[in-house]
């Protein structure tokens, strides 16, 4: 899994910062839209048609199928994005597409081309269908460097079982890096969701203790969940003592904070970052921004910049002492003494970016890597389907049926529960499926009452002209 292939760092415009990425699952749509162009030109080619109508028409499959897929996810998750701003509702780079809203949306606009260009509609939809096929199979593996489309539980010791990250480092990383991770990164979709039902428990100390939030897991209950925090507030390992300002005194506390604290005695995030970097005053390194915040007022809450007062800082850190004495002071004196304080700090000094290089998701179902053979055996079935069709328009009808029962399958994979058809629970990807297939059918029938040629070929239509 690879969220982000390359990180070419942050630009910085007018204010404003744009991080230079390219995310996994972006790539992998441009390569299967570049290949399967390609292919289509290819194959039109050998047909005796022009491949230059491929090229043209591909501005429309781009436009119908991306803007299909989203339109198709933003539906379904209408409540999610009901309030969104529009770039929030145009944000593609790391996933939120349904497949079958862009095979419509990109058929659609393409038929549409074909008879704008009047050229043998059926001949070309066929000649389209593999490359269809095969840019599915690049779609899979977006989803699979994504993190996202996973499929449900399987057994810890199946060979093919998957366990995804809670994060993923850039494969090359030429910008700012946190541990190998950039700033801004968010866990994946596969280990968000796990967590989101109650499957799986990150490791405290990368979650935000003093920011709950309630999910409903699978039996209607609900349970507490805590947001993780900001890949760039986690730290490598620590060696200064993390509890002297905690089980110091307040006045002492006071003393160092002013130290950092600026001509209004107060502190803002920056400087923040800068005490902990240096970790031997009030700050000792271990202390993160996005925590300390939820004990400021009611409108600091949230990843502001500050400032921050001595009192909010110092409620924060008293915080954090009673969940170590909580979790450390054994004899119950309210007090750490010395092989509870080692064990609290060594708590405290750990790399959090090791730590969160180790989170994995339980055992999931390979449902991305079936989803890819599955295209590719497609593909293969239509290029020898081709061969010896009988009527144009065929090829194309047969992938619209084949496919959604091979997605039917994959839908039972992908979801938690195996037998959710048997239940009557069934996806919305399944309920496409069937639509699908009856459009296929339609199809089909339609086809055996045209001609078995779509039209004259290139050539014969210039011979005519």
């Amino acid at each position: 899994m690879r969220q982000i292939i390359i990180a070419f760092g942050t630009l910085k415009f007018g204010g404003f910062e744009f991080p230079l990425r390219v995310y996994g699952y972006g790539l992998m749509l441009v390569l299967g839209f570049l290949v399967g162009i390609l292919l289509a030109r290819w194959r039109a080619k050998r047909a005796g048609e022009d491949p230059e109508v491929i090229s043209q028409l591909a501005i429309f499959a781009l436009l119908g199928g991306v803007g299909g897929a989203r339109l198709a996810y933003i539906i379904k998750e209408w409540d999610t994005y009901r309030h969104a701003g529009i770039g929030e509702l145009l944000n593609i780079t790391s996933g939120g597409l349904i497949y079958f809203g862009g095979l419509l949306g990109g058929a659609g606009l393409v038929i549409l081309g074909l008879f704008l260009k009047r050229v043998p509609v059926r001949r070309f939809l066929d000649l389209f269908a593999m490359t269809i096929m095969v840019g599915l199979a690049f779609g899979r593996m977006g989803c699979l460097l994504n993190g996202c489309c996973w499929g449900g539980p399987c057994d810890d010791h199946w060979a093919l079982a998957t366990h995804f990250p809670m994060m993923s480092r850039p494969l090359v990383n030429l910008g700012e890096s946190r541990g190998g991770y950039l700033p801004g990164q968010s866990p994946c979709p596969a280990y968000s969701g796990e967590y989101s039902e109650g499957r799986i428990v990150p490791d405290l100390r990368l979650v935000n203790p003093y920011a709950p939030y309630w999910e409903t897991d699978e039996n209607g209950e609900s349970i507490q969940r805590y947001t993780p925090l900001p890949v760039e507030q986690l730290h490598g390992l620590l060696t200064t003592d993390q509890l002297t300002t905690m089980f110091g005194t307040s006045d002492d506390a006071y003393q160092a904070f002013q130290k950092i604290a600026g001509p209004d005695k107060m502190i803002d995030r920056d400087e923040w970052a800068q005490a902990r970097q240096q970790g031997d005053g009030f700050l000792r390194g271990s202390e993160s921004w996005a925590e300390a915040i939820r004990f400021g007022p009611e409108d600091m809450n949230g990843y502001d910049s500050g400032p921050m007062s001595f009192e909010n800082a110092w409620r924060y850190l008293q915080a954090r002492k009673d969940i170590l004495l909580k979790r450390f002071d054994t004899d119950g004196d309210k007090n750490l003494n010395a092989q509870e304080r080692q064990a609290a700090n060594e708590y405290l000094q750990a790399d959090l970016w090791a730590l969160l290089g180790k989170q994995r998701t339980n055992a999931l179902r390979p449902a991305q890597v079936l989803g890819i053979c599955n295209a590719l055996l497609l593909a293969g079935l239509l290029v020898l389907f081709y061969r010896h069709r009988r009527r144009e328009g065929r090829v194309f009808a047969l992938m619209l049926i084949l496919y959604p029962i091979t997605r039917f399958i994959l839908e039972s994979i992908r979801n938690v529960d195996p037998l959710n058809v048997f239940h009557g629970n069934w996806t919305h990807n399944q309920i496409s499926s069937l639509v699908l297939v009856f459009l296929g059918a339609a199809m089909w029938w339609w086809t055996a009452r045209r001609p078995a040629s779509a039209g004259p070929t290139l050539l014969e239509r210039l011979a005519k002209a």
